[in-house]
């Protein structure tokens, strides 16, 4: 019978497997092996981000623009500590969301709308009663997708060195018990905490 780790590896690199079908696969290997970690990020990325931990392959970064009701979407100076604030953003959608994003977009970037808060902030910031947003290139969500399956190979090798493949659909309990070994950490996992402002990525919106 065929090892379904290896099969896990071969679907990695194959760009025709959806990735939603890959983390499914994933997470079938992860339960049965019994890795809590692995199990935790691969529901994240699938059903999206609900803690303010979130990881460093899920920043993301763009220009802030105000759609000036004569001139369009236009650049807004703000000082390098708002800057910083504003400008990088966590994406807490899930992969199906972001593919979604990635596949409608036109004009090569998305844009994320603010909460209403952070949209009020802005324009005491500013002076001015604009719609503000942040235009971001569609290529920092791609790889997103991109990075999540690299993780994923990175997990499936992992356990092929520790001589963890399995049979068909089963692990041995010596294989269960060597899984135990691999965490955040083997896949390389860095998670942020604390960021400054909260994203509110179910509003982005593709920029036209």
């Amino acid at each position: 019978m065929d090892s379904l780790v290896l099969e896990l590896q071969r679907d990695a690199l194959d760009r025709s497997i959806h990735i939603t079908d890959l983390l499914r696969k994933a997470l079938l290997v992860s339960k049965k092996l019994k890795i809590k970690d692995i199990e935790e990020w691969i529901n994240d990325e699938l059903n999206g981000y609900k803690e303010n931990s979130i990881p460093e392959y899920r920043i993301i970064h763009g220009q802030l623009k105000a759609l000036n009701p004569y001139r369009g979407w236009v650049p807004v100076m703000v000082n390098q500590e708002w800057e910083e604030m504003i400008c990088q953003q966590r994406v807490f959608l899930s992969v199906s969301q972001i593919e979604n994003l990635v596949a409608e977009s036109e004009g090569g970037n998305f844009l994320y709308k603010f909460t209403a808060d952070m949209a009020q902030a802005l324009t005491e910031l500013v002076g001015q009663n604009f719609e503000y947003a942040l235009h971001v290139p569609i290529h920092h969500l791609v790889r997103i997708l991109d990075t999540t399956k690299t993780k994923i190979l990175e997990f499936a090798l992992d356990l092929e060195s520790k001589g963890i493949l399995g049979e068909g659909m089963t692990f041995t309990k010596d294989e269960q018990q060597l899984a135990q070994s691999v965490t955040y950490n083997t896949i390389n996992i860095e998670r942020m905490e604390n960021s400054q402002i909260q994203q509110a990525a179910e509003k982005s919106e593709q920029l036209r």
